[in-house]
């Protein structure tokens, strides 16, 4: 899998782990009247209750004027998991934010400072 790599970063390497990628867009409701509403008291509830329970490792609001909303990162492999945790977050029930979801590897260890 990695031919071409240095010999000395093979090391790093060894430690990947699988992690799911979630793209948060805007939706068709994102400016909506009670958009806003929806988002402070409904889904970020939501999104701290999965932080406290380890689902989510990385959350990222997006700033710049882009379709996009946010990103974050779920610590598990499983695609289909991820999935019905977002249908289940009221912004996305109430067509606020559509996602996308991605599969990838990472370096465990990584963080933000």
């Amino acid at each position: 899998m990695f031919q071409y790599v240095p010999p000395e970063l093979l090391p790093h390497l060894a430690d990947l782990s699988p992690y799911i990628l979630v793209v948060l867009k805007k939706g068709p409701r994102y400016h909506d009247d009670n958009a806003i509403e929806i988002i402070q008291s409904q889904h970020l509830p939501y999104v701290f209750k999965q932080r406290e329970e380890g689902l989510v490792i990385l959350t990222f609001r997006v700033m710049d004027d882009t379709e996009l909303a946010a990103i974050a990162i779920y610590d598990t492999p499983s695609q289909h998991e991820v999935k019905e945790w977002m249908e289940e977050d009221p912004a996305v029930k109430a067509n606020i934010f559509v996602y996308e979801i991605v599969s990838g590897v990472g370096m465990k260890g990584d963080a933000l400072v």
